[in-house]
């Protein structure tokens, strides 16, 4: 059996002699063998071109050369323009005016909903007609975020304030609508509801706004404020002719259309791997007459090949042989490489491709010859290879333009002239479909017509006789090369993913090759981290639960695991747990029909998974304090306390930062104190200077914290926040007020001795009769130091010597 590679070289052959004629040249055809033949029989009979698909719009031509212009979208100016394109709105710059025609959806969700279900009435979006000044159109996308963003802070702090467990809200496409409803009156859930109408009306791309929408907004209106003129000017500038595309029914080229170092798909040939060859026979289908591809080349290329100065002529140049790069078969192989990577030799290599589909319509439902029809070149939406804007739109707007009378004469329904009836359309060649199905086939003869799809009716049927008369043992298989270059992708990724471990293996089956792989994240710590060692079950599936109660179950919680492991001669801890594959955050799919849909998921992997991994360690370090496992759970349970007031302490002021409790970092607990100086019989000023210095506040922390400390077994201490004396208005004694602090950064021992100071659980020092009694002991302290040494009671010898002189001022 020969591969696709010799199947493309013996047909090369063949057309190199072939002379146009009805003879063909028998000598040839006996160089193969008839299986061989039933491939590429219609090929060559279908040479001259006039039974090939599309004869009439390529004028007699095998390929078409049709100009390609980009907009350069790397600098300010082009990331200007390119929004307008983004959002889906026409710009007139010369008059400074955008428009569009959106959808605003004015019914409540809940009537939407019940209305698509066929539970209620259809409720389907308004039309609306925009169109205004650009300043205005970015000033009321600003000022509609604005609004909306006032609105949700109140529903982000009416959460912070009423659910302590709630995950942590940065921004209002994260509110569920029970968070609304329990924030916010009728009228303002009203008021909500109607900015985000009217934001989802003029912003159909959200995703597609880097950061806050208003101030992004902001910053476009400025932009065109300072430099509208300059847009108007540097326009034209920002177009180039880099690109041209290549539109051919040329057999061979259509049979290639995933035969390209960077231009892969389930439609490769088997010498790239593709075991799966119903999708191969879908492209030799289409080259057997039934359809098109449109390639992208370098401009530059083209014209070197073809020794001409424009595409025009470059066109007339390429009408015969193969043009097009094929390593494998030796054919134009590269001599040099271009700025782009692209490989430079006696022929092109495409950068991009995408399908022209064959399509016919009838006069009458049941058309007796298939050939008799109204052909129309329909093309696909999706591009392969590198993704340029505008492909899709550049060739179904050239394909519109050459269509005008075939567009306009296409059968209408009896019952509504206006509407196109698509049960007179067929559709021929391969039978897969990148915009698949009944439905697809009509979304791409609206996107190629400008006809809305409700002024469709019917379904456009599917031939598919010719895919199905092709001998798929003809077409080869490479179970081998499959391990090689999935267990190559596999290495590849390892090793540049930093948490993220993939593995990779075949299954042979009746119908192909099936590829699938499972994907883990791979978290370690240093042992120190941890102030106790848990069990791996069930503390690793609990902690992948705090992980999908965020994201959704992006992580098979019955894979988890938790063990110690040692790397370069450290301990370490790790966490690991297998990755769902069918979380549409995260591919969405188990299979891949060849090593380039591996390669595509381990990339996405790479942007859902690996690149999110701070953000997973981050949250199950959370999970660790909260349990215990490491140090800082206890400052969790603590700030959750504090939140939930009023806080278990009589005497003390305790109070927190505001953060949610898993992000807080700092709480504080203040007491205060009166003295009064003539019951001291102390100046007042003395008295001052007294409290404000260093020795009172170290001594009455010590004297506060000694029975916590002793309650609980520690030596630690808390850090002081602030020291305070002041006169109150009253005038006739002096307010004392220490405050103390803890943080998320201290030890769980240091947090348990202030929740034990505060609350006086084992302790005294949350009672007020003792807290008065720890402050006149300590103040007699200092008073004594002012008697004669021989009348001082167990006075501390530092506080005897700084402060006897002192007091006796």
């Amino acid at each position: 059996m020969q591969n696709d590679a010799q199947i493309l070289e013996k047909i090369t052959k063949l057309l190199e002699n072939f002379d146009n004629s009805t003879k063909k040249p028998e000598k040839l055809l006996r160089e193969i063998t008839e299986d061989e033949l039933e491939v590429i029989q219609g090929v060559l009979d279908d040479l001259k071109g006039e039974n090939l698909a599309f004869n009439e719009l390529f004028g007699g031509k095998m390929r078409k050369v049709i100009d390609f212009p980009t907009l350069e979208v790397g600098s300010d100016l082009g990331k200007f323009v390119d929004a307008f394109k983004v959002q889906e709105y026409d710009v007139d710059w010369d008059k400074g005016i955008v428009s569009g025609e959106k959808e605003l959806q004015t019914a409540d969700p809940l009537d939407v909903m019940m209305g698509l279900v066929g539970h209620g009435p259809d409720l389907a979006p308004k039309k609306r007609k925009i169109q205004m000044k650009i300043g205005k159109f970015f000033a009321k996308i600003a000022d509609l975020a604005s609004k909306r963003d006032v609105i949700a802070q109140k529903v982000i702090d009416h959460v912070k304030k009423t659910d302590r467990y709630a995950n942590p809200i940065r921004d209002a496409g994260q509110l569920t609508g029970k968070q609304i409803e329990a924030a916010l009156n009728e009228e303002e859930q009203k008021r909500y509801r109607q900015l985000l109408d009217q934001l989802d009306m003029y912003v159909v791309a959200p995703g597609r706004i880097p950061g806050n929408t208003a101030a992004w907004a902001t910053k476009m209106a400025k932009y065109w404020q300072t430099n509208a003129g300059y847009i108007k000017k540097e326009l034209e500038n920002l177009k180039n002719d880099k690109y041209s595309m290549i539109i051919t029914r040329y057999p061979i080229d259509v049979m290639r259309m995933a035969d390209f170092e960077n231009i892969t798909s389930c439609h490769s040939p088997p010498s790239r791997g593709q075991t799966d060859t119903s999708y191969y026979k879908c492209a030799v289908a289409e080259a057997m007459g039934h359809g098109a591809v449109a390639y992208v080349v370098e401009t530059e290329d083209l014209l070197h090949m073809t020794n001409t100065s424009n595409i025009n002529s470059a066109e007339q140049e390429i009408q015969e042989g193969e043009i097009f790069v094929d390593a494998t078969r030796n054919l134009g192989g590269a001599t040099s490489w271009s700025p782009t990577g692209q490989p430079k030799g006696e022929l092109l290599s495409p950068i991009s491709r995408i399908r022209l589909r064959q399509m016919r319509y009838y006069d009458t439902d049941s058309p007796k010859r298939w050939d008799e029809g109204t052909e129309v070149a329909v093309p696909e939406t999706r591009v392969y290879g590198a993704g340029i804007p505008g492909i899709s739109d550049r060739i179904s707007d050239w394909a519109k333009e050459n269509q005008e009378k075939v567009i306009e004469n296409m059968p209408k329904s009896e019952d509504d002239p206006e509407a196109i009836n698509l049960n007179r359309f067929w559709m021929f060649g391969g039978n897969y479909e990148d915009t698949s199905g009944a439905l697809g086939r009509k979304r791409l003869l609206s996107y190629l017509t400008g006809i809305d799809e409700t002024n469709f009716t019917g379904e456009v049927h599917q031939n598919t006789e010719t895919e199905d008369d092709i001998d798929v043992n003809l077409l080869g298989s490479a179970l081998v090369q499959w391990r090689e270059e999935t267990d190559g992708i596999a290495e590849e990724w390892n090793n540049r993913y930093a948490a993220t471990v993939v593995e990779v293996w075949i299954d042979e089956l009746d119908d192909g090759l099936n590829i699938q792989a499972q994907w883990s994240m791979v978290l370690d710590w240093d042992m120190d981290e941890f102030s106790k060692l848990p069990n791996s079950y069930p503390t690793s599936t609990h902690a992948a639960m705090h992980i999908n109660d965020l994201y959704g179950d992006i992580f098979n919680i019955n894979t988890a695991f938790l063990n110690k492991t040692t790397i370069d001669g450290q301990d370490k801890v790790r966490w690991g747990c297998r990755v769902d594959l069918q979380h549409p955050e995260v591919l969405n799919e188990e299979y891949f029909y060849d090593p380039d849909g591996f390669n595509e998921a381990c990339q996405k992997i790479d942007t859902n998974i690996d690149d999110r991994r701070d953000a997973f360690k981050a949250m199950l370090e959370e999970f660790f304090k909260r349990e215990g496992w490491m140090d800082g759970g206890e400052y969790i349970k603590l700030a959750q306390d504090i939140e939930d007031t009023p806080f278990e302490s009589y005497e003390w002021d305790v109070r927190y930062d505001g953060e949610h409790p898993t992000e807080s970092y700092e709480a504080t607990a203040a007491i205060s104190h009166d003295f009064n100086p003539e019951e001291l019989g102390i100046d007042p000023r003395v008295l001052f200077d007294l409290l404000d210095s260093r020795d009172w506040r170290l001594a009455i922390r010590t004297r506060l914290l000694d029975s916590a400390q002793r309650a609980l077994g520690t030596q630690y201490h808390l850090d002081i926040e602030n020291s305070q004396a002041v006169v109150p208005p009253t005038g006739q004694h002096i307010e004392y007020t220490l405050t103390l602090k803890i943080t998320a950064d201290d030890p769980d021992e240091r947090v348990k001795l202030f929740r034990e100071l505060t609350t006086g659980e084992d302790s005294d020092m949350d009672d007020a009769d003792n807290l008065k009694a720890a402050f006149d002991s300590v103040m007699a302290q200092f008073m004594n130091a002012r008697q004669p040494s021989h009348t001082q009671q167990n006075l501390d010898e530092h506080l005897v010597k700084t402060w006897k002189g002192f007091l006796g001022r």
